[in-house]
């Protein structure tokens, strides 16, 4: 009797081990399980796909150690440290999902060859927080159960429970998964090409359709199951591929719009700008506007993280005093979009600087190890009219690969990092002082931002006392994801007004706010009130990439339950604007800014890529017949 109770208990644990490994799986699936991603919708088809794809591996697994495991006891203690193994993995995928919004892949994986001094601490304090306060502990509940399971058992009568599995049987149980699975995965692909066949949302797409134990199998043994898309967008000469890209260069004398169906150029008129548009006369030469900005210098500064909500909102609106301002004087895309993927900072970079949509699920600045790509850039077309190109960023040189890929992709002649800063004098240790007045420090890993406005002041100085024309490249550092380091004490109190309490890293970021206006200021007014506005110079500034606040605090910023498409958009808006300042000046008391000479609003769709071909034409830069896409910044096409 007691065997009996012994096989039946055992019989409960195999059942529930396979049940509730596979039930696992909807945490990383289930938008109502996983508020942090933003999966494909679902269907019959693609769930029992993904069923018996994550069955046929957890039972080839057992196949495989059952063989040479026999007794009872023993095989349920081997499928219980198992199912903690992957019940840690599903946590640390969840993790993932929290800070980047999308599935895991292996290509992904270069996004850790960054240093991670700075962020690491934060990052996994935030990751263990989750456990607790999204209630993640619920991924390994598996294993609790199971574990309840086996100490309920007779362990004893368990230890004299044998089982023998042939050679046959293993041979037989193998080749049943091997067909299974092959029908789960052809059934997959042929799925993937009939929805959205990019790459760049494979992981996701794949763990929902064909299962997250064979995907992230296949990925770990090189197997990505990736589509062949040279094949099936039917491309197999170099003649094919020049006319797909064709089809939408934008360096043309003329070309079709896809939405409205009329004709523009690559060179705008003013009869097709926006209405919201005003440019000085002295700015203007005819018609064109192609060159309006010809002879002068640029300088191009990268923001970290600054969503558009926080002009949209009220509460922090009334906080960014001199952004404001200086966007009454600039010209502002209110709807503006990133184009970022898994290389986020990177690959806004990308974008800008090349007019290239990223892969979405690579990074190519650090792909560049080992792929030489040959790509035109913004810095390479002012290196050829014999500008001085400069790049400053105040994290280490070799975070995303900068210290190769700014020389010898991008062809910046020079570029200033972290240990450059360390060189010419700076402890990174004692901080930046940016109010002597009031002795005020700011500490972080990495160089303030304060820092960097002052040092793009005096390169941008030196060049025009020495009359070389520059385009400089400023990449801001913070506030940065866990929005730690902020220089300014986080103010609970100012939080205390919606229904619930803001979580500490909503609060963190929203904190931060005061911090960005002082920087943007700090570009053209120094700490003591004189200017630091650089003559004869353009001001290009663009966020990289959004908060990644998808934990609900939105909903309560917003004063609405928003979707989950609503929240994507609003995370993937960015800020955006160009400042050319002129000689007349505005007088705010304790400061002066100068008048713009380009101003206005774009209320229409525009992206990074899009700011690429906006500064080749409003430069004149001598692209030649290199093509470029997107659509310029201040035109009314849509």
């Amino acid at each position: 009797m007691k065997k009996i109770a012994a096989w039946h208990s055992y019989f409960i644990f195999i059942i529930a081990f396979f049940l509730l490994n596979i039930l696992n799986t909807y945490v990383l699936t289930i938008q109502e399980l996983n508020r942090y991603i933003a999966p494909f919708r679902h269907n019959f088809l693609g769930e029992m796909n993904a069923f018996i794809g994550n069955f046929s591996i957890l039972f080839f697994v057992n196949t495989i150690f059952f063989t040479f495991i026999k007794k009872a006891k023993s095989r349920m203690q081997f499928l219980l440290i198992f199912t903690f193994l992957l019940n840690f993995f599903i946590f640390w995928m969840g993790v993932f999902n929290l800070f980047f919004g999308t599935a895991f892949s292996i290509p992904a994986s270069t996004i850790f060859k960054n240093p991670a001094e700075g962020f690491a601490m934060g990052t996994l304090i935030q990751a263990l927080l989750e456990l607790i306060t999204y209630y993640r502990i619920i991924v390994f509940l598996p294993f609790f159960v199971l574990l309840t399971l086996y100490l309920l058992s007779d362990r004893l009568e368990l230890k004299e429970l044998y089982f023998r599995v042939t050679p046959k049987k293993a041979l037989s149980a193998i080749l049943i998964v091997a067909i299974t699975l092959y029908t789960a995965i052809f059934s997959y692909y042929e799925q993937f090409k009939n929805t959205l066949p990019l790459n760049a949302v494979k992981s996701t797409f794949a763990i929902q359709h064909l299962g997250v134990y064979p995907y992230y199998l296949g990925e770990f043994i090189g197997q990505p199951f990736d589509l062949d898309l040279e094949t099936y967008l039917e491309l197999e000469t170099k003649d094919d591929y020049y006319d797909a890209y064709q089809v939408y260069n934008k360096n043309k004398t003329s070309y079709q719009n896809f939405f409205n169906q009329e004709t523009y150029s690559n060179d705008l008129l003013l009869s097709q700008t926006i209405d919201d548009l005003y440019i000085d006369a002295s700015l203007l030469n005819g018609e064109s506007l192609t060159g309006i900005l010809e002879g002068k210098n640029l300088v191009l500064i990268h923001i970290e993280s600054i969503n558009t909500f926080l002009l949209e909102l009220d509460f922090t609106n009334e906080r960014l005093v001199f952004l404001n301002r200086l966007l009454d004087e600039s010209f502002y895309f209110s709807n503006f979009y990133n184009n970022v993927g898994m290389g986020v900072s990177s690959d806004a970079e990308l974008s800008v600087l090349t007019g290239l949509y990223p892969m979405g699920d690579r990074t190519l600045y650090w792909e560049f190890d080992h792929i030489p790509y040959d790509l035109e850039s913004i810095p390479q077309y002012f290196n050829e009219i014999n500008y001085h190109t400069l790049a400053i960023h105040g994290d280490k040189a070799q975070f995303y690969n900068r210290d190769k890929v700014y020389p010898d992709l991008m062809t910046f002649d020079a570029f200033y990092a972290l240990e450059d800063f360390i060189n010419d004098g700076y402890v990174v240790e004692n901080g930046y002082i940016y109010d002597y007045a009031n002795q005020l420090v700011h500490h972080s890993p990495w160089i303030s931002d304060y820092h960097l406005a002052d040092e793009t002041y005096r390169f941008g100085t030196s060049f025009l006392s020495n009359n070389t024309p520059f385009m400089m490249f400023s990449v801001m550092m913070m506030p940065h994801t866990p929005f730690e380091f902020d220089p300014n004490a986080l103010d609970r109190d100012r939080f205390d007004l919606f229904d619930r309490p803001l979580q500490s890293i909503t609060m963190r970021y929203l904190n931060y706010v005061d911090y960005m206006d002082d920087v943007f200021k700090r570009f053209f007014v120094a700490e003591d009130g004189s200017s630091q506005t650089l003559d004869n110079t353009v001001y290009i500034f663009y966020s990289d990439h959004g908060s990644g606040i998808k934990n609900q605090d939105l909903d309560l910023l917003f004063n609405r339950e928003l979707s989950v498409i609503e929240t994507r958009k609003i995370l993937q808006k960015v800020p955006a604007w160009i400042y050319v300042p002129g000689d007349e000046v505005i007088d705010y008391g304790d400061y002066e800014l100068r008048q713009g000479l380009l101003k206005g609003e774009q209320p229409l769709v525009r992206s990074q890529v899009d700011l690429y071909r906006t500064m080749i034409e409003l430069f004149n830069l001598p692209v030649g017949n290199d093509p470029y896409f997107g659509v310029h910044g201040l035109s009314d096409e849509p």
